[in-house]
């Protein structure tokens, strides 16, 4: 009977549920307002970097979750044949939230599109993007977001895009 009332007290007790994850809000930087929330389907311009590969810039805002430091882990793949483009991971640290409850990243961070793998063009295909964020408990937030890259229309950087991009 004491192992019975015991497994009945340890079923209604139970663990406590996990947390409530945060809310990920992907955006990219305008040069007016800092901050244009994405939406799925949207085309994003590729902007040559500083060591001549080309990105597409994405930002980010959280809500619900706790200040300190997370590791940010940044995935894409090519929405035709879930292809890999870009895997990497880093941290990140998220300071007090503004009044409202939301921490907006400031800093806008590259998705490196390319140059990308042989046979692997990211010109004008959907491309799924994935962002990541996890404590050392685990997952806090996570966002994903189909966007459509192109090369730059008037821009002296378009043919070394396009070359670059294809494949």
């Amino acid at each position: 009977m004491k192992v019975f009332s015991l497994l009945l007290w340890l079923v209604g007790c139970g663990t406590p549920a996990p947390p409530d994850r945060g809310h990920m809000e992907l955006g990219t930087i305008d040069g007016a307002s800092g901050f244009v929330a994405l939406h799925e389907g949207d085309s994003a311009t590729l902007v040559e970097g500083a060591q001549g590969g080309f990105h597409v810039w994405m930002k980010f805002r959280l809500a619900g979750v706790a200040p300190g430091e997370l590791t940010l882990g940044r995935q894409a793949h090519r929405g035709v044949d879930g292809k890999l483009v870009l895997k990497t991971e880093g941290s990140v640290v998220i300071s007090s939230p503004s009044p409202d409850g939301v921490w907006e990243l400031p800093n806008a961070l590259p998705m490196f599109m390319c140059p990308s793998p042989i046979g692997l063009s990211v010109i004008d295909q959907p491309i799924e993007y994935e962002l990541v964020a996890r404590d050392s408990a685990g997952e806090v937030a996570r966002s994903a977001i189909t966007l459509v890259p192109h090369c730059p229309v008037e821009n002296h950087s378009r043919a070394f895009c396009e070359r670059i991009c294809t494949g």
